[in-house]
């Protein structure tokens, strides 16, 4: 039983672990900035959601903030809601940084509403072997009368074809993807203008829009990508670094209670005083926030552990002091280490299938002497020969 509880408790310890490095990264990923000046890649991926839609526009957010010169949305969707749709469209439209939308990979797609997120970007791009169109609505082939669904397919094909005058590509066509449900090529879409360039990769769409001009919010823009630094947004880049930090404060609290050697508490106490300066204003850039939590968590340690430790454990135990000590003391004990010329007066000894660690004042025990508890001092065990 001694053995089954010993591997429980490692096997909590290592899940623990494990839980505690996944906190660390997604701080440390909460706390990374985009280089000033380079591109944040963000995507559009699966059906266009309320979530996704929000994600999209955090990341427009700190590519505002962090001045980067590029945005780049790479899309591959099949369409979705309208209403996140016309959103994320008005989050293009007043964007201050330029939005390149990237149809990509090879195979991917911008379907329905990919098509209006696609038209919406100053910048219109797909790869080769990916297709873009059919705008029709699909919540217009269900129960709904003729008046409705003509109001509905006009203000969609009415959508499409002011964002293709705004950026100057074929509003004929576009119009047409709603209308007729078109749908074409890349190399088509590039000769129809309805897209500005086909590429194969990010790499060679960044080398095709060095020293391109494009209107950003009424004024011109000379894009400059050579040899440009790109940044990738991460799954969990916009979660608060405060609910972040609280976890990992959470986390360690949780392992000192398994562990009980007072040291992951006061490293959890840096979590939580992190967590507070952030959310009182404390700059989340140049890995500050980890700065704050590695020097408070050793003030914390090295400043009241042992007076923290005193507290809750005791210096030492002396006989009757306790229950645990009562039922301790006199207990016999089996050697399994020590007590020989290489480690005098120490060594380990087994108590009710656990090992503990043993001191005695008589230096060399020999193996198979009945030994008994004549002390208990905190975690260690005074032992004599019975």
């Amino acid at each position: 039983m001694a053995k089954v509880n010993h591997y429980c408790r490692s096997l909590l310890a290592g899940m623990l672990q494990l839980i505690l490095l996944v906190l660390w990264c997604c701080v440390a990923m909460a706390e990374q900035d985009p280089a000033h000046g380079g591109v944040f890649i963000s995507a559009l991926s699966q059906e266009v959601t309320q979530s996704q839609v929000d994600k999209i526009k955090d990341d427009l957010q700190q590519a505002e903030n962090t001045g980067a010169s590029l945005f780049l949305l790479r899309i591959n969707t099949p369409g979705g809601l309208l209403e996140p749709t016309r959103a994320l469209i008005q989050a293009i439209l007043d964007s201050p940084v330029p939005v390149a939308g990237f149809v990509a990979p090879a195979g991917a797609r911008a379907s329905s509403a990919g098509t209006y997120v696609l038209s919406a970007c100053h910048i219109a791009a797909m790869a080769p072997a990916t297709n873009v169109g059919s705008a029709t609505p699909v919540m217009l082939y269900g129960d709904i009368d003729e008046d409705r669904r003509n109001k509905m397919v006009n203000d969609a094909a009415a959508q499409l074809r002011s964002l293709a005058q705004l950026r100057g590509r074929n509003a004929e066509w576009l119009e047409q993807s709603v209308t007729s449900a078109e749908n074409i090529t890349a190399s088509e879409a590039l000769q129809l203008n309805v897209i500005d360039l086909v590429a194969v990769n990010t790499d060679e769409l960044l080398e095709a829009l060095h020293d391109r001009e494009v209107e950003v919010q009424g004024r011109v823009v000379v894009l400059d990508t050579q040899a440009i630094q790109t940044y990738q947004s991460k799954p969990f880049e916009n979660v608060s670094p405060l609910m972040l930090w609280t976890l990992l404060g959470v986390a360690l609290v949780i392992m000192e209670l398994m562990v009980t050697k007072f040291i992951a508490i006061f490293f959890a106490g840096g979590a939580f005083i992190t967590g507070i300066a952030v959310w009182a204003g404390l700059p989340t850039t140049n890995g500050l926030p980890l700065i704050v939590f590695t020097l408070t968590s050793l003030v914390l340690l090295f400043a009241i552990r042992a007076r923290f430790r005193h507290l809750f454990v005791g210096s030492s135990v002396v006989h009757g002091d306790s229950e645990l000590n009562s039922g301790m003391i006199g207990a016999r004990v089996t050697l399994v280490s020590g007590f020989e010329e290489g480690s005098p007066g120490s060594g380990l000894v087994m108590y009710r299938g656990s090992n503990w660690q043993a001191r005695s004042d008589t230096s060399l025990i020999e193996p198979g002497q009945v030994l008994v508890i004549s002390d208990v001092q905190s975690n260690t065990l005074w032992i004599k020969a019975e």
